[in-house]
């Protein structure tokens, strides 16, 4: 049985979505009557994408026709059907939430959060369009859907109607802790958060946290947030540029795996007070190089980090503020936090989630 993956989520500098094909991806072989081989867009060959898709086993098939975006743009006007590209599958998996058009034969994708419903106003206007106008198709024509916690798997049953036996958890893992780490960047002591620059990631209320700590607490340490820029991020940057204590924040932008990997080696405190996540892996990171995390205690991040966080109300600088100060000043306690991340990280595994994949795939073939 023929089964195909859409990869365009792992081309490019990969966040969430990407991480979580891609480490999939790399671990599904051939094999127990399933022929696994990836799709992507590569308008006329244009981009060498084999780093992105190096370690990835399966045949890749490139179509070179017209870009991935256009494609997209147009496919609720023109009927081109998907097999029309790509070769026909007895089962086609997506990892971004939507199912294009006319695609035949058995279907599966994943919904990782539902932050287009709970939090509108934090996504890009053209991506929120995307998801919202494909949704109801999407949920429609999937045999099975796949999220990434429990705690989506609720959300996607309230709020979508899915009936929950048709709703599957694969988790995410962490992703880089065998990886290459570059020298230190970062001089002094610093807390650290890494992630898209974004709204949803309530980086507003962590620069107002840290000018608390810095005015209350006397911290000496800097505030560095390492990601590439997300969507509707100018309060975020406005709010950094107006802080008392400006000069102490270090905006990385993307960094590579090396660059993340030593970040995280050496911060003091991993900061993490996202709005919402429908898993969210960057503590599982920070947890994997031995950095103590303070969390938000919202949506499926208490499932995710355990006990193995601080919690903190979100919505509350203060909180955000006396969690990180919590850490800093006990290193009793910040030592315990690291000993229950090495713990909280061994129930993730990427090979667990791709031997998951496989199952599921084989269950809606009705293989064995």
């Amino acid at each position: 049985m023929k089964v195909a993956l859409e990869l365009q989520p792992c081309l490019g500098n990969r966040s969430g979505v990407g991480t979580y094909t891609y480490e999939l991806a790399k671990r599904l072989q051939s094999g127990g009557g399933m022929e696994f081989a990836g799709n992507v867009f590569n308008f006329l060959g244009r981009h060498d994408n084999a780093a992105s898709l190096d370690g990835i086993q399966m045949p890749i098939r490139e179509r070179r026709i017209f870009p991935y975006g256009v494609y997209r743009r147009i496919w609720d006007l023109v009927p081109i059907p998907y097999e029309s590209m790509f070769p026909g599958a007895d089962l086609s998996v997506f990892f971004n939430f939507v199912v294009p058009p006319r695609v035949s034969g058995k279907v599966i994708t994943t919904i990782h959060d539902m932050t287009f419903l709970r939090f509108p106003e934090t996504m890009d206007a053209k991506n929120l369009r995307r998801i919202r106008k494909g949704m109801q198709y999407s949920v429609e024509r999937s045999d099975r859907i796949l999220t990434v916690s429990e705690f989506s798997r609720r959300e996607i049953v309230e709020l979508l109607g899915v009936d929950k036996d048709r709703v599957t958890v694969i988790y995410n893992a962490p992703s880089i802790g065998t990886g290459a780490v570059a020298e230190q960047e970062i001089q002094g002591p610093y807390i650290l958060y890494v992630g898209t620059i974004e709204p949803r990631k309530n980086l507003t209320r962590l620069i107002r946290a840290f000018d608390l700590l810095k005015r209350e607490q006397g911290i000496p340490h800097k505030l560095v947030l390492a990601g590439g820029k997300g969507w509707n991020n100018e309060e975020i940057y406005k709010t950094a540029s107006n802080a008392e204590y400006r000069e102490e924040i270090v905006f990385t932008g993307y960094v590579d795996e090396p660059r993340k990997n030593s970040l995280y080696k050496h911060a003091d405190v991993f900061a993490f007070p996202s709005l919402y996540e429908g898993f969210g892996i960057p503590p599982l990171e920070a947890m994997s190089f031995g950095c103590p995390v303070v969390a938000s205690n919202a949506a499926s991040l208490p499932e995710i980090v355990g006990d193995a966080a601080e919690p903190v109300d979100p919505m509350d600088e203060r909180s955000l503020a006396e969690g990180i100060w919590r850490v800093l000043s006990d290193r009793q306690y910040a030592d315990g936090l690291i000993g229950k991340g090495r713990e909280q990280i061994r129930k993730f595994t990427w090979t667990a989630s791709a031997e998951k994949l496989r199952a599921v795939c084989a269950e809606v073939l009705g293989i064995g």
